[in-house]
Formats: C-alpha cells, sequence, structure tokens
C-alpha cells in the first residue's frame, strides 16, 4: 500500500521519477528480504585474531646457527649395487668398470669373484692388490678403487625445487650446492628447510633470507645420507568483493596482517561491505568464520589480525552497491529519487 501510494505521488510531481521509482521499488524490496539472510550468514561473532594466533607471534627471523661440526665426514663404504672403477697404476689394460651384485661380490680380471660390500674404499683396494699378489699376476701393484655412482650414498633433495634428485655424494656437500643441483628452488617454495639426518632424532632447520651476512651459517655440511626436504610456502586466500582475487604467500618470519592482505588483492571493490569481512580459519577438522569490521581496522580503531596459513579472507558484496554497479547510472539516479518517496 505505502509503495503504490509512492507511486501515485510520484506520477502527480514528476512522470519520468515515477517511472524510476516503478523500477525501483520491487528492487528495494527484494534487498530487504535479502538483507536479514546475508547478516545471518557470518557463523562466528567472536572477536577478531590476536597476535598470539600468528604462526610467528613474536616476529622473529627464526635462522638457526648451523652447527659447523654436526658430525665428521666418514670413509666411504661399498654396498651393493654401486657402480665403481677399478684400475692398477702402471698397467693399462686393467682398468674396468664394475657395478657390485646384490650378494656384495664383484668380478674382476684376473682374481675373479671378490667381495668388497661392507668395505671401505681403502680396505678394498688393499684385498684386491693382495689377491694380485697372491697370484702372482702383479707384483706390488698400486690398486685405485673409485665410486661411480652408488644407491646408498647420495643426498636426497625433494620438495618445491626444480629438480627433485638423489645427488650422489660421497664426501659432505653444502646445502647451496645441493640446492644449485636440484636446480634451484620454486618461486613458491618455503625458506624454513628441513633437514633429516641419520642418528640426528630431530630435523635440522635452517630459514635461508636474503641477508649476506647470513649466508656462511645458512650454508651448513651435507653429508651422504642427509636428506633436504623444501616445503611449500604458507598461503593465505583473498576472496569476494576486492579487485583480485587470489592466493598470497605467507611465510613464518614474516607474518601477512589482513590489511596487507587485502592491499596485495588490490583493495576492496565499489561493492564490497567491508564492516561484514570474515575470516575463514580451519583448525585440523573445525572450521570457523572470524567476523571482522575491515572499515575499523583499516581506520586504526580494531588491531591488524594478523593470518595464519590456508586462512580465506572473505570480504562480502554489498546488495545495493553490487545492483547499483551492474545496473548502471540510471539505477543510481532512480534511487536518489525512490528513497525519498518511499
Amino acid at each position: 500500500m505505502f509503495a503504490l501510494r509512492s507511486m501515485t505521488m510520484a506520477r502527480r510531481f514528476c512522470p519520468g521519477v515515477a517511472r524510476l521509482a516503478a523500477g525501483i521499488v520491487p528492487l528495494v524490496l527484494v534487498v530487504a528480504l535479502l538483507w536479514p539472510a546475508a547478516a545471518a550468514y557470518a557463523q562466528f561473532q567472536g572477536p577478531a585474531p590476536t597476535k598470539a594466533d600468528s604462526p610467528n607471534p613474536d616476529n622473529k627471523g627464526l635462522v638457526e646457527r648451523a652447527p659447523t661440526e654436526v658430525m665428521p665426514g666418514g670413509p666411504i663404504v661399498l654396498h651393493p649395487g654401486d657402480g665403481i672403477n677399478v684400475s692398477v697404476y702402471g698397467v693399462p689394460d686393467y682398468k674396468i668398470t664394475a657395478r657390485i651384485a646384490g650378494d656384495g661380490n664383484v668380478d674382476l680380471p684376473l682374481i675373479g669373484s671378490t667381495h668388497v660390500a661392507g668395505l671401505t674404499v681403502e680396505q678394498a683396494q688393499q684385498l684386491v692388490a693382495k689377491k694380485l699378489i697372491d697370484g702372482q699376476m702383479i707384483l706390488s701393484p698400486d690398486v685405485l678403487i673409485s665410486v661411480t655412482d652408488s644407491n646408498v650414498d647420495i643426498i636426497g633433495v625433494m620438495g618445491e625445487v626444480n629438480s627433485p634428485r638423489a645427488i650422489p655424494a660421497f664426501a659432505p656437500m653444502s646445502l647451496f650446492d645441493a640446492l644449485s643441483a636440484a636446480g634451484g628452488l620454486k618461486p613458491d617454495a618455503s625458506h624454513s628447510i628441513s633437514i633429516l639426518r641419520k642418528g640426528v632424532n630431530e630435523p635440522l632447520l635452517v630459514v635461508l633470507n636474503s641477508n649476506p651476512a647470513n649466508a656462511v651459517d645458512q650454508n651448513i655440511p651435507l653429508y651422504p645420507g642427509d636428506r633436504v626436504i623444501v616445503p611449500r610456502t604458507g598461503v593465505v586466500y583473498v576472496v569476494g568483493a576486492v579487485i583480485h582475487s587470489g592466493a598470497y604467500p605467507i611465510t613464518p618470519d614474516t607474518p601477512l596482517t589482513l590489511t596487507q592482505a587485502v592491499t596485495l588483492a588490490g583493495n576492496t571493490g565499489f561493492q564490497a561491505a567491508p564492516t561484514e569481512t570474515r575470516i575463514i580459519r580451519t583448525t585440523g577438522a573445525k572450521r570457523r568464520e572470524i567476523r571482522v569490521n575491515l572499515s575499523r581496522v583499516i581506520a586504526g580503531k580494531d588491531p591488524d589480525p594478523i593470518l595464519q596459513n590456508d586462512d580465506i579472507v572473505m570480504v562480502p558484496t554489498n546488495l545495493i552497491k553490487a545492483a547499483i554497479k551492474g545496473g548502471g547510472v540510471g539505477i543510481a539516479i532512480g534511487l536518489v529519487y525512490a528513497i525519498p518517496l518511499l
């Protein structure tokens, strides 16, 4: 009844306004019906997350001083499956390439099957020389054995590197050299690198950063048997009424706040309802929504929440603003004239 009375008054004073009002009244009624549902969508009305919710509340650098002598480099031990080169100095014809069989034996010229698995390279050289002397094949042989490849004496580099691989390593190798051999880090790789080492219960953590002064501390020695794990960096997702929805990286040593994340997304659009912003956070199998008034945060009236890995920042759409944006200038002018009549 009220709507019909308003339209009658509009026809009496301004036919053009009446036509606009006739189109706007249904729109306003629809918005009025949907508005409570949009407000009820928020499932959690609790406080904004605090500094304690941060993966690194104190914003520490986390750069651990790398151990310079974690474990001494031991002698190379031969294993079944190893590929070896065997030669005798001064005897050009005695140069062979062989592979140690599964039973630990290797067939060598002049001496036949010889068990070398479990021996160090030096011990295997002495054994081959003794057999050559005992068989009166070569007098005073100077035997040289080198390992060409091994399934055991390797440094594995896996995770977010360009070429994950097992790197043959028969001596200590620096972390930077191992990462370079694996093709370097991917753009989304975390700089918090874990190293699994035999005999060490806890993984070694090395956090890389761009400060050259820390390069020596970060470039720790790796040993055969080490496994280097490069995880993917954490991300937060910004969706809804922002200019560029997407996933944005977050690292433990550089926490990302709500304002920073929205800024990375190009800030909010015209149709945004910043006062209804929500942070959707998953902890284990539980998901909760944290309502935040983005306008008050930007104005400095509320704390700027620190985001966690896999947080989803949802900036809802204001239905009236969205209708204006979708309908163009005509609807906007209609609203200007119709609202006073209503």
